[in-house]
């Protein structure tokens, strides 16, 4: 559920606090706050420091749906500035989130300067595919209680930040049936 990727934010760490690092700010984000926004071009990229962040799909019909949750070390806004698109999703704070941000200019400059930065985004890259691909499969192949299940298992540190909101807009479900899989889990039977 929660991704860490220690390799990315190392790398942005000691460049920060080298002379090449200028093009490399911190940014703090409030609780609540976007830091991406759906529809809009991205200029910047941002490394999370700390913090947990989620990234919402508002779709058209008025539901949201949570793609992921990102934490320390994760990179946000690539895939825009890679394809120079418009964000496809809101990424909101869920607790106060401190982030390296760099422009789009620098970031390009990075690349090109640092043979390690590529090998790190592809691997990050490589790794969001991946756990996208498991998830969805396994959303598909289980019933919500599994799925809900394994969720709070694997989560279990952090399951007292997600609302059930969050929780079911990341399953692609309803409140109502996410409320329906809690009491199958607490062993409460089913309504006829």
């Amino acid at each position: 559920m929660i991704r860490i990727n220690q390799e990315l934010l190392t790398f942005f760490s000691k460049l920060s606090g080298s002379s090449a690092g200028s093009s490399v700010m911190e940014k703090r984000f409030a609780t609540g706050n976007n830091i991406i926004n759906q529809g809009k071009h991205v200029t910047s990229v941002f490394i999370i420091k700390n913090g947990i962040v989620k990234c919402i799909v508002n779709e058209e019909n008025g539901r949201d749906f949570i793609q992921e949750f990102f934490s320390q070390d994760e990179i946000l806004g690539e895939l825009e500035i890679f394809n120079n698109t418009i964000s496809f999703c809101n990424v909101e704070a869920i607790t106060e989130v401190e982030a390296y941000h760099i422009n789009k200019k620098d970031f390009y400059a990075l690349l090109e300067n640092h043979r390690e930065l590529n090998i790190l985004l592809l691997r990050a890259l490589a790794n969001k595919v991946r756990d996208t691909a498991i998830r969805a499969s396994q959303q598909q192949s289980h019933p919500i209680a599994y799925n809900l299940q394994k969720l709070l298992v694997f989560s279990a540190d952090q399951a007292r930040l997600f609302s059930k909101q969050d929780l079911a807009n990341y399953l692609g479900i309803t409140l109502r049936s996410l409320n329906r899989a809690i009491s199958e889990l607490n062993g409460v039977p089913k309504e006829s």
